[in-house]
């Protein structure tokens, strides 16, 4: 393991020590074949897998949002258990964790946390996912150019997508406004329903 990497993993690591709550917004993947190496993808190709998740241990993580692809994915024949990204960091000590089914959608994603977010000041958090999974599902495209579009426009223009972020930007953006024309623009549960939260409510 050579050295960047080693103080990348340590950074995070560290950062989770030092706060209550994390969102962590980035790639994940699953590996079906050997689920210990599940992945939380890094900025510069690096990444922390699953099997290093499980040997942590925190004592003042109350609660980690992790908005990123297959965090809660898991298939596994040697164990009852489940061997996902998500429960590792509750194994670790997070009381509570909300994560991904599937490959989820980066504009649904989006606008899926400005709900949760906004719900959850005061709800708990199970009752904040399902309210943000309603309205999501049956927000119309009007909806979402007069409340969302400039936000999320905004939050596509910071992320670092790296050498082709120029393009993605562009391809994105034209999506969204795709998507203000469309009568319920996330009505399929593809959008929606990949949401889950393990733990203290």
């Amino acid at each position: 393991m050579n050295e960047q990497l080693i103080t990348t993993i340590s950074n995070y690591e560290n950062l989770i020590n030092e706060v209550q709550v994390l969102h962590s917004s980035h790639h994940a993947c699953f590996e079906f074949d050997h689920p210990l190496d599940s992945k939380l993808l890094l900025a510069g190709g690096h990444y922390i897998n699953l099997g290093r998740i499980f040997t942590w241990r925190f004592s003042n993580l109350a609660e980690v949002f992790l908005s990123c692809c297959e965090t809660n994915l898991t298939e596994t024949k040697i164990t009852d258990d489940p061997l996902s990204i998500a429960a590792g960091f509750l194994c670790a000590g997070a009381l509570n964790v909300v994560s991904t089914l599937w490959k989820v959608d980066d504009l649904a994603t989006a606008l899926f946390c400005i709900l949760y977010y906004h719900e959850k000041q005061d709800k708990s958090r199970s009752e904040a996912i399902r309210q943000a999974q309603f309205k999501l599902r049956n927000l119309t495209g009007d909806q979402l150019y007069a409340n969302y579009k400039q936000q999320l426009d905004a939050y596509f223009e910071q992320q670092n997508w790296g050498e082709n972020q120029a393009e993605i930007i562009k391809i994105q953006r034209l999506r969204l406004d795709l998507l203000c024309r469309e009568p319920l623009p996330f009505v399929s549960p593809q959008y929606w329903a990949g949401f889950v939260s393990q733990g203290l409510a």
